[in-house]
């Protein structure tokens, strides 16, 4: 266990590169999310797809939508849960 301003640094750098991370991978999809909901776009349009198959494509993008605001609360408590479990020892 580290008990200096190190153990600080590491958890800022951690933080910053898992933001980083999920930033990259989020912007690397949105491509291919794109050109899905285009093509289910077109399909809905010609009514090649049902109302369920609509749905689920609304879902999915609804959870696509979400990856930041659930990568951020998790880095957020990974960092809460670290800090308390620095300031124990």
């Amino acid at each position: 266990m580290m008990k200096n301003d190190d153990g600080i640094a590491y958890g800022l750098i951690a933080v910053a590169i898992f933001i980083a991370g999920v930033a990259l991978i989020y912007l690397t999809f949105t491509p291919m999310m794109n050109a899905a909901i285009g093509e289910a776009t077109a399909l809905i349009g010609e009514g090649h797809i049902g109302a369920q198959t609509a749905g689920a494509m609304g879902w999915s993008l609804g959870w696509f939508g979400a990856i930041p605001i659930i990568a951020l609360l998790g880095i957020f408590v990974w960092a809460y849960v670290r800090a308390l479990e620095e300031d124990r020892q």
